[in-house]
């Protein structure tokens, strides 16, 4: 069968490190450096060290593999990549007997990475084998391909080939190993896990939700058109639409700009709508306490909303929802600030011993100054900046602090109104239902693109 051509293999590429867009990689890889670079061997092993590049290669003799690469999406490359196999630095660190899997991640760096800025997926990203598919002689660290140094977009300087396992799972520019006891949570078991499973073997009989596999991951190549250089789409009676990339990225392109002008909008209606109550006096006989009470219900209904991102993302497929997740919650941030202001201005006059005394007394204003408390320091370290300087993993665990702003905040309703309990109690019931769907499903459901487990003596290679 021939080789999928060269600039075919390094324009049309999944790396969302450098964006979601298929020919993203091609025009974002160029900022990643790849010399010099660090690659460590740790965990379970008797000889853990951390390599120069050029110092890990050295030891191996490279050879030239040729592995179909299938996509889950439906699509497949046949590539000739230059490596060596992974069972070499495996025998190389001697793991010790409790090692039964081996866990790769990606280098972390917004800067040269920049899709890492969006929280698309939980950054860096993991991926992980079984030790003994990690020792199986068709399994590669490839640091080339057709002969030439490996492309910053097809996971320079090195990456894992598994040609069995959908493409997924071939992590690329790889800066760490590690030798472990337990099976690796992997990227995309975190970010979608009714969708991808651990071990994920290609099987075309096995659809994925929203890919067709039959006939497809075999023998399909990439998408190709009358001109392979752009996708024609057309809305019925329009006009068509011609851009680079897959149909459904150019799709969303075309409707990103409305649903950002929605979701601005979705924010700015509650602020604009009591400023014109104001102003026309519409707002009843006590404004001040309205404006107060509003802007307190708009607070938990825009948390909600920060909640609710990612139950839609997993029930859509679509990862776009993670692009207003901030924005919803500094909305939120913004009109607690409004609330609270209110409550120690004109309700307070600023008065911190009666404040203090109110406090103590009334355990609504309790938990909700605790609530604001916790907003604070997600809402400071919201920007790309201190996801930066906190690392991914940090920047996340403070980022969970939402949760427990959001019972606070129930509870504040709660225990604020005097008669009539039921909208609280409907925030609650909503709350609750957010917090079930978020829950991970057992991983006996997890798997959908996954076969159990197989002996490896019957993978066969499609060189």
């Amino acid at each position: 069968e021939p080789w999928t051509s060269y600039e075919d293999i390094t324009t049309y590429n999944n790396f969302y490190e450098f964006g979601t867009g298929k020919r993203d990689p091609a025009r974002n890889a160029h900022r990643l450096r790849t010399r010099p670079w660090t690659i460590r061997v740790e965990g379970l092993c008797h000889r853990p060290a951390t390599y120069e590049l050029e110092d890990f290669v050295k030891p191996y003799t490279l050879e030239e593999r040729v592995y179909r690469l299938r996509c889950v999406e439906g699509w497949s490359m046949v590539i000739p990549w230059l490596g060596f196999p992974l069972a070499d630095v495996i025998r190389r660190a001697e793991p010790m007997a409790s090692a039964k899997f081996v866990e790769f991640t990606t280098l972390y760096d917004p800067e040269q990475m920049p899709g890492q800025k969006a929280p698309i997926l939980d950054w860096p990203y993991v991926e992980g084998l079984r030790l003994d598919e990690a020792l199986h002689p068709l399994t590669i660290l490839a640091v080339g391909l057709y002969g030439k140094m490996l492309p910053n977009q097809n996971g320079a300087p090195i990456r894992l080939v598994v040609p069995w396992k959908y493409g997924f799972k071939s992590i690329k520019s790889i800066v760490r190993i590690r030798f472990v006891e337990k099976q690796p949570i992997t990227t995309w078991m975190k970010a979608a896990p009714h969708e991808y499973g651990f071990y994920s073997n290609v099987n075309p009989n096995v659809d994925h939700p929203r890919w067709s596999q039959k006939n497809r991951a075999a023998h399909r190549g990439i998408p190709q058109a009358q001109d392979a250089d752009v996708q024609r789409l057309r809305r019925p009676g329009g006009a068509p639409v011609r851009r680079h990339g897959p149909e459904e990225v150019l799709l969303m392109r075309r409707l990103t700009p409305w649903l950002n002008g929605l979701v601005w909008l979705g924010v700015a209606a509650p602020l604009l709508y009591l400023t014109w109550g104001l102003w026309m006096d519409r707002l009843g006989a006590n404004p001040i306490q309205e404006i107060t009470h509003q802007t307190g219900r708009w607070t938990l209904r825009f948390l909600l909303a920060t909640l609710a991102i990612t139950p839609l993302r997993r029930l859509t497929g679509w990862n776009g929802w993670i692009r207003w997740r901030r924005r919803l919650g500094l909305a939120a941030f913004f009109y607690a600030s409004i609330h609270l202001l209110l409550y120690l201005w004109l309700d307070q006059f600023f008065d911190w011993g009666e404040i203090g005394r109110d406090i103590l007394k009334r355990r609504f204003i309790t938990v909700g100054l605790l609530a604001y408390g916790l907003m604070v320091p997600l809402a400071v370290t919201s920007t790309a900046g201190w996801i930066r300087r906190l690392g991914g993993r940090t920047w996340r665990r403070l980022h969970r602090l939402v949760y427990a702003i959001a019972v606070l905040g129930v509870l504040h309703y709660w225990w604020a109104v005097k008669f009539d309990w039921r909208p609280p109690l409907a925030y609650g019931l909503i709350l609750l239902v957010l917090f079930l769907l978020r829950l991970r499903r057992p991983a006996s459901s997890r798997p959908v693109v996954t076969l159990p487990p197989q002996p490896l003596s019957k993978i066969r290679s499609e060189a």
